[in-house]
């Protein structure tokens, strides 16, 4: 089993300085950590780098026998706007694909120049396990937001599925994992992409009836996404719902369970067609 929590850091409309935003966000990783042990953590957003490593140290001493490392591409210097994911190198051990990454970009853009020219948005590490041997692609992925249409991030965003399945040909995990922040619609993108196949599902959901961002009639933009081999162990994740002043978004925590088996199969060869477990409006 592999257990994830996906987390965007950025800040809406808040009154909180930050060293007190952070204060109630490394509270927020503690109870997690302690009660939930997630495997992995992916984030997004901008976020200063001193208060990412208190995450990182936050992860470690809660959950025992951990040491958590962080892997970030940093998007916008300024803002500190990035990606990010926190492994267990305990469970983990993390394998250098940074060439296999380059070498899929330089091959895309052969044919299309500006093909996913935003590549800092997506963190790609492969990681595998210390014991059994299973190999997951892992995959923290913040979609722009601003300054783009509806088209142009749907076009964003498939370009993001082709170069992660791009570099699952090259690396064969046995698993894809991915935890995003897409700020876009996804129930209308699965509806308007229903043909294509892509290398992973986006697990579709609603927020529960008590969230705050379900209150406000604000869109769920926060998803995992899956290779066909992990199995959810629950229809949707857990929805944290922290105050909006603290997290502009509501963080996320599923676990997945899968096939160990002692041949590495290749994700790429077991597409999966873009359909949803969950179908609603």
């Amino acid at each position: 089993m592999i257990s994830a929590l996906c987390i965007n850091l950025g800040k809406g409309k808040t009154e909180l300085h930050e060293p007190e935003r952070s204060s109630k966000i490394d509270d927020f990783v503690q109870n997690v950590a302690s009660e939930y042990k997630p495997d992995i953590v992916f984030s997004q957003d901008a976020y200063a780098t001193k208060h990412l490593e208190k995450i990182t140290t936050n992860l470690s001493n809660n959950i025992e026998g951990s040491s958590f490392v962080l892997r970030k591409n940093v998007i916008n210097e300024n803002t500190k706007d990035h990606v990010g994911i926190f492994l267990n190198e305990k469970i983990y051990q993390i394998i250098d694909i940074e060439n296999e990454c380059m070498k899929v970009l330089e091959n895309k853009r052969l044919a299309n120049a500006d093909f996913f020219n935003e590549d800092k948005r997506a963190v790609l590490v492969l990681a595998k396990t210390i014991i059994g041997g299973q190999k997951f692609l892992l995959s923290s992925f913040h979609a722009k937001k601003n300054k783009i249409t509806d088209p142009q991030r749907e076009k964003h965003i498939i370009e993001f599925f082709s170069y992660l399945e791009g570099v699952a040909e090259r690396v064969k995990p046995d698993h894809i994992l991915v935890g995003s922040d897409t700020n876009h619609r996804m129930k209308l993108f699965e509806r308007r992409t229903k043909t294509k196949i892509f290398c992973v599902k986006v697990l579709l959901y609603d927020y529960p009836e008590n969230c705050e961002r379900k209150i406000t009639e604000r869109n769920v933009y926060d998803f995992f996404m899956i290779s066909p081999g992990l199995i959810p162990t629950s229809a949707d994740p857990a929805v944290f719902n922290v105050d909006t002043a603290i997290l502009d978004h509501h963080p996320l925590f599923m676990s997945f369970e899968y096939p160990v088996s002692n041949t590495t199969s290749n994700t790429t060869s077991n597409t999966t067609r873009n359909t949803s477990s969950n179908t609603s409006n």
